[in-house]
């Protein structure tokens, strides 16, 4: 044979050929013996292919288990799931592509295992979503923490939280009946509607700390503008820039049952309330004597009181 035989791919049309050959022999042997050979040949196959199938199911179920287990609503959990679910698809994919078509068992098998991937590569196109804010959102943080003045964008419209939340309804509107995800009483996907809830408390986390972001941002000028204008008896001034920084506080404060942070040195959401809200009590001090007919020495003392809280914040950060 010429070279144009032979595949360059590594797949030995010759090869191919020989086999042909020798299966056309072995299906007349069959014939002349009864079928002996062939039927000894297809249980074999068909036993090895059953046994993978099951494999398959098995890292499935395992992951579908970890999914249930895990805290999908931390957004710092996400990256190990992603990781574990692209991982385990990868190995039950190759063994569908591997798998030949066999008895009625076996094509049931095939069909859960498909309708498990389909549901699975959702799930992983969300999470790769998530993980991609996670990076974000946390970079974001230490950014805005770490600088008192602008920082060129504003967190909340920034990050696009629009995609995650289509990829989570998505999800929702791609959920497989429990019957076609089900093989051999095992169940191949996680609780799907625990899923999508956990997805958007997760999404939410976003948004309350994005929130939280952009609140000690828009807050962190005004402060200091009335403060200077309070220490210049500017007190007009003063009240004005205070009372502006007091509603933005109060209104952007966090409240969530859940708290989570979105990297080791950042804060988690009951911190960001607490820093908010110690901001929140010094400026509302220093409103308290904004006024020139406060006595020198009580304003004094309430000033320090005032900057005893804004301290008390930045421990916050800082600690």
């Amino acid at each position: 044979m010429g070279d144009s035989d032979r595949s360059t791919d590594g797949f030995d049309f010759e090869d191919l050929r020989e086999e042909v050959v020798r299966r056309k022999l072995l299906l007349g042997v069959a014939a002349l013996g009864g079928g002996s050979i062939l039927i000894t040949q297809s249980d074999s196959t068909q036993t090895k292919d059953t046994d993978e199938l099951a494999q398959a199911e098995t890292r499935l179920e395992d992951v579908a288990g970890q999914v249930n287990d895990a805290d999908m609503a931390n957004p710092r959990e996400v990256p190990v799931l992603y990781n574990e679910i692209t991982q385990a698809l990868k190995s039950v994919t190759d063994t569908l592509d591997q798998h030949d078509s066999g008895g009625t068992q076996t094509e049931q098998q095939v069909s859960a295992l498909n309708a498990a991937i389909d549901y699975y590569d959702t799930l992983v196109r969300t999470l790769n979503t998530g993980t991609t804010l996670l990076s974000q959102v946390a970079e974001s943080e230490l950014e805005v923490l770490r600088h008192r003045r602008s920082i060129g964008y504003d967190p909340v419209t920034a990050f696009d939280l629009g995609s995650f939340e289509e990829f989570i309804t998505r999800l929702s509107q791609s959920k497989k009946d429990p019957e076609t995800i089900t093989s051999n009483g095992r169940k191949l996907v996680p609780d799907q509607s625990q899923v999508i809830d956990s997805l958007r408390v997760q999404r939410d986390v976003f948004d309350r700390h994005l929130t939280a972001q952009q609140t000690y941002l828009d807050t962190a000028m005004t402060i200091e503008s009335g403060i200077r204008a309070y220490e210049q008896s500017q007190y007009d001034t003063a009240q004005s820039k205070l009372s502006q920084a007091r509603e933005s506080l109060s209104s952007g404060i966090p409240r969530t049952e859940v708290s989570y942070r979105l990297s080791h040195a950042g804060l988690s959401l009951d911190q960001h309330a607490t820093l908010l809200d110690l901001r929140r009590e010094g400026v509302s001090k220093l409103l308290d004597v904004c006024d020139g007919s406060v006595p020198e020495q009580e304003r004094r003392a309430v000033a320090n009181t005032a900057l005893n809280y804004f301290f008390e914040a930045r421990q916050v950060i800082t600690n």
